[in-house]
């Protein structure tokens, strides 16, 4: 084998490499992690209705009352889009159930965890 031809094998090896790399890194396997029974302390004169709606608005999400107390949540950034339900669990819990997305798991999971500590935050307030 000549040189040109070592370098060329190498070149392609490396090239294939990188782009298994890629093709792995951006396959993103399993499904969102629930977010079941969170817990809050709600201030004197707040529902966790209100406080569910008020959290969803401050971080962009449109929030919209359905039947048996569930608040459809949607978010639509770009092209992305994310569709939960906030079900209540009583009045001092609730759980976040997955409806819609059509980004990456991990980019789901950290925005309904936001979502989630927002709830909590705006519970108490």
């Amino acid at each position: 084998m000549t040189i040109k031809k070592l370098v060329a094998v190498a070149l392609c090896a490396a090239m294939g490499c990188g782009l298994a790399g890629c093709f792995s890194a951006s396959i993103d396997e399993g499904s969102p992690k629930p977010v079941e029974n969170v817990s809050v302390t709600l201030a004197q004169g707040r529902t966790l209705s209100s406080a569910i709606m008020a959290a969803a608005t401050r971080r962009r999400w449109l929030p919209q009352e359905q039947t048996g107390g569930t608040i459809r949540c949607t978010l639509s950034q770009r092209e992305h889009l994310v569709v939960v339900d906030v079900v209540p669990n009583g009045s001092n819990a609730f759980s976040i159930r997955f409806v819609q997305s059509n980004i990456p798991v991990r980019k789901y999971d950290q925005w309904v965890n936001n979502l989630s500590r927002e709830i909590v935050f705006q519970a108490s307030r």
